[in-house]
């Protein structure tokens, strides 16, 4: 197997259960490690209501103790919007041509990939491996359909055997929480259960006052 990057993109607004236990499920799955990668400005979401350096902070806090775990932080690093296909030249650029580079997205995120910025050029770069839920269904758009069967891996262990070009599908646990609901729980003054946010990041959102609304 050549050497292997995996990466794990998001705004972590904030990193909650469902994140850690999806990246440590993909590191299990296929070996190596996992980088979780915060985009500085999503392009196709609002701002996060935490700042760049609080949600790294966050995820520091969560990686510090877990060897399958790492963060690239070059998105934050870059001004402007966070197009996967600037990050994923770049990181190609540093990595050589050998160097098997696997982008994770959630099907739902998929579905919606030929809105992206170039979006027919990341398999220059990467393979996609598309994380599904249990009702998950391919897109109905015709070019996306065409695009996954053009390119489909039947196993996402094939992904590692090169560097890039195919897009496969993992079915990894389920995890029932999201950042929206945990922002809405402490929007509301209350504490968000440990089955949604380890204590460590629930201590920091506390001591950095995050997600609070103002009343006057």
């Amino acid at each position: 197997m050549s050497e292997v990057k995996v990466c794990f993109g998001g705004t972590f607004d904030p990193v909650h259960c469902g994140h850690i236990g999806s990246a440590k499920a993909l590191a299990n799955a296929l070996g190596v490690p996992v980088s979780f990668l915060p985009n500085r400005q999503p392009a196709h979401r609002a701002n996060p209501g935490a700042s760049a350096q609080q949600r790294l902070a966050m995820l520091h806090l969560v990686c510090e103790n877990e060897a399958q775990l790492c963060i690239d932080r070059r998105e934050l690093d870059r001004q402007g919007p966070s197009y996967s296909v600037d990050t994923l030249e770049t990181m190609r650029s540093e990595l050589g041509p050998q160097t098997s580079l696997i982008w994770c997205l959630g099907m739902d995120a998929f579905a919606q990939l030929h809105t992206w910025h170039r979006w027919r050029e990341l398999l220059t770069f990467c393979h996609l491996l598309v994380m599904e839920r249990p009702a998950s269904e391919l897109p109905e758009d015709a070019a996306l359909k065409a695009f996954w069967h053009q390119h489909h891996m039947a196993e996402p262990e094939q992904l590692l055997s090169c560097a890039n070009g195919g897009v496969a599908s993992v079915r990894l646990p389920q995890f029932d929480v999201s950042a929206t609901a945990i922002r809405l729980l402490l929007e509301q003054g209350k504490t968000p259960p440990a089955s949604m946010l380890p204590a460590q990041v629930a201590q920091y959102i506390a001591a950095q006052k995050l997600y609070k609304v103002e009343r006057n």
